[in-house]
């Protein structure tokens, strides 16, 4: 969270399942219906995962362009996607598992570290479609508040528009099969907050 003068949150951040806590905070809802939702968001990513075999690779040294190179070098017919932008030069990439057992190989190939993940499945990757079906199912028939301060998206890397509600539905939707862009909104964050 950002803060204006001391006590004073002025906006929200969070990664991935941290984005709930940050649309909690800023009042969009009450913490038993964030509960519920985070809950059955795990439920729907863990079968999804298990639909699916799939992984995740830490690529080390590379930027956004390198981190395409190697899904692009790796891909072959499976899956293989950017999925978190964690900090530059940390990229997870995410997909079939055989596509991320080659990642590693490309990352070496193109002087990067690739390190597989020990994780359940493809997460921030198109195999969590089903997941991101139920999700939407669920935020549907959720009611949202417009938020009170700022929250700003992982999809988008920019605070939600405070007005749409619905958008920041889809958004959360989204963010289950597209890359987290965490460095990104951290960077707008404290530029826009001027955090030092």
């Amino acid at each position: 969270a950002a803060r204006g003068e001391i006590g004073s949150i002025t906006a929200t951040a969070g990664l991935s399942l941290g984005e709930y806590t940050a649309l909690h905070l800023a009042g969009v809802f009450d913490f038993a219906t964030g509960l519920r939702l985070v809950a059955l968001r795990g439920r729907a990513m863990q079968r999804a995962a298990e639909a699916s075999e799939g992984s995740m690779v830490a690529l080390i040294g590379g930027d956004e362009a390198q981190a395409e190179a190697v899904c692009d070098a790796a891909r072959g017919d499976g899956v293989l996607v950017c999925a978190n932008f964690n900090a530059p030069g940390q990229i997870v990439l995410s997909g079939s598992k055989d596509a991320c057992d080659r990642a590693v190989t490309a990352a070496t190939d193109m002087g990067l570290r690739g390190t597989a993940l020990t994780v359940a499945g493809a997460f921030h990757s198109p195999l969590m479609q089903p997941a991101a079906e139920a999700l939407g199912e669920a935020l549907a028939s959720t009611s949202f508040q417009k938020p009170n301060i700022e929250v700003w998206s992982n999809v988008t890397a920019t605070k939600h528009d405070s007005a749409d509600t619905e958008l920041l539905k889809q958004r959360l939707v989204e963010q289950l099969v597209q890359p987290v862009r965490w460095a990104q909104l951290c960077s707008g964050l404290v530029s826009t907050h001027r955090i030092v």
